[in-house]
C-alpha cells in the first residue's frame, strides 16, 4: 500500500510540475524547442516584429538581421562575456516583472539596440518607441556594475587576541566593499566566529593551544557579487540566435585572507619555602626540611639556610611540607604544611615557623645524708633521655646551677668525695614545661666507717673466744682423767 501511495505521489508532483513548469532557475536548459514566431507585432509605426513563444515562456532576438527562428535551439557554448550577458539578463528580468506583448516589443528593441552599442552586432532599422528607453538604461546600468571590480576592505591587517575566561578572543574585524561575504576560519581545533552586520570577531578555545605553543589563525573573507545573466541559444543555420526569458545567476569572487597568531605562556609552578624564626621572622638556618607529593613520593630535601629555598617545574597538585629536624637552639616544629600550586606562572610561598627552645635553671645538691649539708669532691654526671651526656662537674661547698630544656633527665654519681662511699643511685628527675623540676635533685653520700676502731674490737673479741675454747678445753681433760 505504502508503495502505491508513493508510485501516485511521485506521478502527480511530476504531473504538476509538467504543468506549471519552473522558472527562473539557477541553470538554464541546454536547448529549448517548439519556437512560435506567427505572431507579427508593431507598436507606434515602429517595426514588425515576430513575437515568439515556446512552451511557457518567450524568446528574444539577439541577431536581428537573420530572418527566421528554428524549431529547436541549442545553448551555445560561445557566449557573452559576463557584462554584456548581465545588460541583457536585465532586460530580460525587467519583462518578467511586467510581461505583455508590448514589453516583449520593447524588450525586443532595447536588446538589439544594447548589442548594437556595447558589441557592435549589426541592427537594422532600430527606432525608439516609449518604454524601450527603461529597458536600455536598466542594461546600461547593469552592464556598468558588472564591470566594477569589487575589493574587500578590513579595517585592520591582522588579528590580535586576547585571553578572555577559558577563550581567546581576537580584535573586531569590519568588513566593507561587499555586500554580502562569508568567512573562514582555520588554523587550531576549536576555531570559530561571531558576525554581527559587517564586523566579526576570531574565538578560539584556550585548550586548543599548548603551554609553551604558538599557533598560526587565518581567516579567510569571502565577497560575493551575485549577477542575473542572460544565456544565448543558437537556432542553426540561416536562423536568428534568441535568448529566453529565464535568467542565471552567477556569482563574482574575491577573498582576502587576515593572520594572526597565539603564543601561549608555559605555565610553571614556582615555589619559594621559607623557614623562618617565630618572633624576628627572618630566616632560620640548619631545618632539614622535606617536601612530598600527595601520594607521599619525596620531592626534595634540603637544609635551609639565610635565603628562602626554591623548587620549579613542580606539577600542580598537593603537597605537604615537615620539619625532621630543628635547627640548633629551636624546638622541632611537628606541623604538616598541606598547601596546593596551582599553574599560573606565579610564585607560590610558603612559610614554616621555629620557636627557640626554653632553658630552665635547675639546682643540684651533693649533701652528707646525716648533715644535709654540701659535700664537696664528688664527680658527678647528668644524661638526657637519650643517654647523651649533658653535664659533668665535681661538687664543691655550694648546690650547681645548669639551664636545661623540657625533658627527663638522669643524675649519677662515678667518684665519691674522699671519707664516703659510692652512690650507686641513679636520680631521675624531669622539667616541665615551666620549669618545674617534679623530682628534688639531690644527691646523698654517707660516710665509709672507721677502720681502726673496727679492727681493735675484732681482735679483743678473738682473744675472749680464745680464751673460753681453752677453758673448756681444760675442763674437759680434767674430768676425763
Amino acid at each position: 500500500m505504502k508503495n502505491i501511495i508513493k508510485s501516485f505521489l511521485i506521478v502527480l508532483i511530476t504531473g504538476i510540475i509538467s504543468i506549471v513548469g519552473i522558472s527562473n532557475v539557477d541553470a538554464l536548459p541546454n536547448s529549448i524547442s517548439g519556437v512560435d514566431h506567427s505572431e507579427l507585432i508593431s507598436f507606434e509605426g515602429g517595426i514588425n516584429l515576430y513575437y515568439k513563444k515556446y512552451n511557457s515562456g518567450v524568446a528574444f532576438c539577439t541577431t536581428f538581421m537573420v530572418q527566421g527562428v528554428g524549431s529547436s535551439c541549442t545553448l551555445s557554448s560561445s557566449q557573452w562575456n559576463t557584462p554584456i550577458a548581465a545588460g541583457i539578463g536585465a532586460i530580460v528580468e525587467k519583462y518578467n516583472s511586467a510581461p505583455s506583448k508590448q514589453n516583449y516589443y520593447n524588450a525586443e528593441l532595447a536588446i538589439n539596440k544594447f548589442l548594437y552599442d556595447y558589441e557592435k552586432n549589426p541592427v537594422n532599422n532600430v527606432r525608439t518607441v516609449s518604454g524601450v528607453d527603461a529597458f536600455y538604461t536598466a542594461a546600461v546600468t547593469a552592464y556598468n556594475d558588472a564591470k566594477k571590480n569589487f575589493d574587500i576592505t578590513l579595517n585592520t591587517d591582522k588579528l590580535t587576541f586576547k585571553l578572555d575566561g577559558d577563550k581567546y578572543i581576537s580584535n573586531k574585524v569590519n568588513v566593507s566593499g561587499s555586500e554580502k561575504f562569508t568567512i573562514t576560519v582555520s588554523g587550531v581545533e576549536g576555531i570559530s566566529y561571531e558576525q554581527d552586520g559587517n564586523e566579526f570577531y576570531v574565538t578560539v578555545p584556550s585548550k586548543s593551544v599548548k603551554d609553551g605553543e604558538t599557533v598560526n589563525v587565518d581567516a579567510k573573507v569571502s565577497g560575493v557579487k551575485t549577477l542575473k545573466i542572460a544565456k544565448k541559444y543558437e537556432c542553426g543555420s540561416g536562423n536568428q540566435n534568441v535568448t529566453i526569458n529565464d535568467v542565471e545567476k552567477s556569482d563574482q569572487s574575491n577573498d582576502v585572507i587576515i593572520k594572526g597568531n597565539i603564543t601561549k605562556e608555559k605555565k610553571i609552578t614556582k615555589l619559594k619555602i621559607s623557614k623562618q624564626d617565630i618572633s624576628t621572622k627572618k630566616e632560620l638556618p640548619g631545618a632539614t626540611l622535606t617536601l612530598l607529593d600527595e601520594k607521599g613520593n619525596e620531592i626534595d630535601k634540603w637544609v635551609s639556610g639565610t635565603e628562602p629555598h626554591y623548587v620549579e617545574n613542580l606539577k600542580p597538585g598537593k603537597y605537604t611540607l615537615t620539619e625532621v629536624q630543628a635547627p640548633d637552639g629551636y624546638k622541632l616544629n611537628e606541623e604538616t604544611v598541606e598547601f596546593v600550586l596551582e599553574a599560573n606562572n606565579e610564585v607560590t610561598e610558603v612559610v614554616m615557623y621555629n620557636i627557640k627552645e626554653e632553658y630552665y635553671k635547675v639546682k643540684i645538691s651533693k649533701q652528707d645524708i646525716s648533715t644535709k649539708k654540701e659535700l664537696p669532691g664528688a664527680t658527678l654526671i647528668i644524661k638526657n633521655s637519650k643517654g647523651e651526656e649533658i653535664d659533668r662537674w665535681v661538687s664543691g661547698t655550694e648546690p650547681h646551677y645548669l639551664e636545661l630544656k623540657k625533658g627527663e633527665y638522669t643524675l649519677t654519681e662515678i667518684q665519691a668525695p674522699n671519707g664516703y662511699d659510692l652512690s650507686y643511685e641513679v636520680v631521675k628527675f624531669s622539667v616541665g614545661d615551666n620549669g618545674e623540676v617534679e623530682t628534688s635533685v639531690v644527691m646523698y653520700n654517707s660516710k665509709t666507717p672507721d677502720t681502726a676502731g673496727r679492727n681493735v674490737v675484732v681482735v679483743i673479741t678473738i682473744m675472749a673466744i680464745t680464751g673460753a675454747l681453752a677453758t673448756f678445753a681444760g675442763y674437759k681433760l680434767k674430768h676425763q682423767k
